[in-house]
């Protein structure tokens, strides 16, 4: 069965209140109540927000709406003097005919209704009521006898009426509350129960003098709620503001770790240079996408960067050399740092490679004029190598036969490659020319020196011949060298499993000791 949500004397009781009410939900559904005079919870007009707005703040807007009317002063009510009930006036809220006429007033506005008494006893406030019992049994100016003391006593409606007064009064004060809303109710009752034109002020003044004390206490005991509301909200909020410094502090470290875990991962170094490697050779974007999606990413790293960022990168580096990423604000800042680094680095070992490439081949090697033009033709060819003109290949490939008549380096040449051919010209010995050394070397150029006929003692002086690398770097290498000779003579002579074992239980020995 439905239910009814809102009865059609509700519904204009709520219209007549609106204009004083001015509640804007209620002004929302304004239109809705005077299209359709009884609403129920199946009405197919009502939509789903609107049903539930009604069955939450119906019985709000009623009770609100009771506090806005009063009786009206000079004529309270009257009486139908007819006998006939169709010489009766209809009631502004059931539309029922009615004999008891109350005069009704809207506060805001002074606009006046008629209501009956039953509808009076529905829709008006307890004060109203009230008046209207008085009003109606004894005195029919009580009325305008109550408006009168309520101008000189506003406080009086609130003592008697007001259920939510004081709400801060502490628990010990309740009974002397009590005593003057009893005491002010007889008071007044008494007053408004005979027509009279003096107010009762001694009457009322022991009431009026004991509520001003009360609300003294309320205001104060409001004031410590205040104080103690704010400092548990400050505290409340400085609580909030650790706990979510806290939480910033261990998302931050966590990030951190999570970072410093990435960055240390082989995964991540292997990952970062073959991409570096890429950068350096300076491809065109859609081969350099190509052949980036050949290089296996490490899942962590997957979440912080995608190939159009990277191609930004290549495309940022190949025009400046170095790689900033500034349009591109969500990369992390260590990564672009990290490749701008490893790029750099790539960029400038293979740029000294060249040089060396390119003065061991116009000078620092015995070449015929053939293995001299093949050489620079394969140095032309790479990156680098495209940056120079065909005059200075020219040059190059001529320059050790005219080094003899004019040992100059040709002016034409660009300011860098006269540069790196004046460091090298720099180390040459007083006769003879010796090739560039260079400053890294990898295994396959190490078995380029390998051959089975020689033994360890030229292949290292052919290695110091074409290479010069850090202390460290260069003892490892003539280590491996050296014992790579060992392990093929013990193979050649059938001693290479005696050997490891001998070295085995050196080793142990060693230990033991």
């Amino acid at each position: 069965m439905a239910t009814t949500i809102l009865t059609p004397a509700e519904n204009r009781f709520l219209q007549l209140s609106q204009p004083a009410l001015q509640l804007t939900e209620l002004t929302r559904v304004m239109p809705l109540l005077r299209d359709h005079p009884t609403i129920k919870d199946s009405s197919d007009f009502l939509s789903r927000s609107t049903r539930q707005l009604l069955l939450d703040q119906r019985v709000n807007w009623l009770v609100q709406g009771s506090d806005v009317w009063k009786l009206l002063a000079r004529l309270p009510y009257a009486i139908n003097a007819s006998d006939r009930r169709a010489d009766w006036h209809h009631c502004a809220l059931c539309h029922k005919p009615v004999r008891y006429e109350y005069h009704v007033v809207l506060r805001t506005d002074g606009h006046e209704i008629l209501v009956g008494s039953e509808c009076v006893k529905k829709f008006m406030s307890d004060e109203m009521q009230y008046l209207m019992t008085i009003t109606t049994e004894d005195n029919f100016h009580a009325v305008a006898q109550y408006d009168d003391l309520t101008a000189q006593y506003p406080q009086v409606p609130e003592i008697l009426w007001d259920q939510q007064a004081l709400p801060y009064l502490p628990q010990q004060h309740r009974r002397r509350q009590h005593w003057v809303k009893n005491g002010t109710k007889t008071t007044v009752t008494g007053y408004l129960k005979h027509r009279q034109q003096t107010l009762p002020e001694t009457q009322l003044s022991p009431y009026l003098v004991e509520y001003t004390q009360l609300q003294a206490v309320d205001r104060q005991m409001a004031e410590r709620q205040r104080v103690r509301h704010q400092h548990a909200v400050q505290q409340q909020a400085q609580l909030a503001k650790k706990e979510a410094a806290a939480a910033w502090q261990a998302a931050d470290q966590a990030q951190l770790t999570a970072e410093q875990q990435l960055r240390a991962s082989t995964s991540y170094q292997t990952y970062l240079q073959a991409v570096a490697a890429l950068m350096v050779q300076h491809l065109p974007l859609p081969q350099f996408k190509q052949r980036l999606r050949g290089i296996t990413m490490p899942p962590a790293l997957g979440q912080l960067v995608n190939s159009y960022q990277l191609g930004v990168m290549a495309t940022e580096f190949a025009r400046t050399g170095q790689i900033t990423a500034t349009r591109l604000q969500i990369v992390p800042r260590y990564l672009v740092a990290d490749l701008n680094r490893f790029s750099r680095q790539l960029a400038a070992q293979r740029q000294r490679d060249w040089d060396d490439d390119v003065f061991n081949a116009a000078l620092g090697c015995e070449l015929t004029a053939d293995q001299r033009r093949q050489r620079l033709t394969q140095l032309r060819d790479c990156w680098e190598g495209r940056q120079l003109s065909d005059a200075c290949y020219a040059t190059l490939l001529r320059l050790r036969e005219s080094w003899q008549q004019s040992p100059v380096i040709p002016a034409t040449w660009p300011e860098k490659l006269r540069q790196a051919f004046q460091v090298r010209l720099a180390e040459q010995p007083a006769t003879g020319w010796v090739p560039a050394k260079k400053n890294h070397v990898t295994p396959s150029q190490l078995r380029q020196l390998i051959t089975p006929q020689a033994d360890f003692a030229t292949v290292a002086a052919q290695y110091h011949r074409l290479y010069a690398l850090p202390a460290a770097t260069e003892a490892v290498t003539l280590s491996a060298l050296h014992r790579y000779y060992l392990v093929k003579a013990d193979q050649r002579a059938g001693w290479a499993k005696a050997t490891a074992k001998l070295v085995t239980e050196l080793l142990k020995e060693t230990v033991d000791d």
